[in-house]
C-alpha cells in the first residue's frame, strides 16, 4: 500500500535483462489502459506511484548488500536495514532487484518464482 517514507525490496534472479524487463515492465494496451506487469499481479500490487520504482538487474555477482543497493535513492538510510533483513542470506544468489519507494508491502509471505520479497525499509522526507 502507498506509505509514505517507506520503501520495500524485492530482489531475485532473472536468465538476463530482457527477462527481467519483461517481468516488471507495466504497458497500456490498443485502447490505452492500463496493464499491470507480471511482478505486481504476482504480489497483487493494485497501485503504486510510476515514478517511485527503482530496479536493475546485474550481469556480475554482488557479495554485500551495499554494493547491490548503492546507487539507489537514499542508499546511505537503506542499506543498513536492509543489511540486517538479509544478514542470513547468500547475497550473490542475487542479480535483480526492485525498489517500491513510498510504498508498504504487506503480503510479507508470498514469493514467486522469479524475485522474494525482503522488507520494508523507513527513509527520511527530502526537504
Amino acid at each position: 500500500m502507498i506509505k509514505e517514507n517507506k520503501v520495500s525490496l524485492w530482489l531475485g534472479y532473472c536468465e538476463n535483462a530482457d527477462d527481467f524487463k519483461n517481468y516488471i515492465e507495466v504497458s497500456y494496451d490498443e485502447n490505452g489502459d492500463y496493464v499491470p506487469s507480471k511482478f505486481q499481479i504476482s504480489y497483487a500490487i493494485k497501485q503504486y506511484d510510476l515514478d517511485a520504482i527503482e530496479s536493475d538487474w546485474i550481469s556480475g555477482r554482488c557479495s554485500d548488500v551495499e554494493s547491490l543497493l548503492k546507487g539507489f535513492s537514499r542508499d546511505f538510510e537503506i542499506i543498513p536495514q536492509f543489511q540486517k533483513m538479509l544478514e542470513y542470506k547468500n547475497i550473490q544468489n542475487y542479480n535483480s532487484i526492485v525498489l517500491l519507494y513510498n510504498f508498504e508491502y504487506t503480503f510479507a509471505d508470498y514469493t514467486d518464482e522469479k524475485l522474494e520479497y525482503i522488507g520494508c525499509a523507513d527513509f527520511s522526507a527530502i526537504t
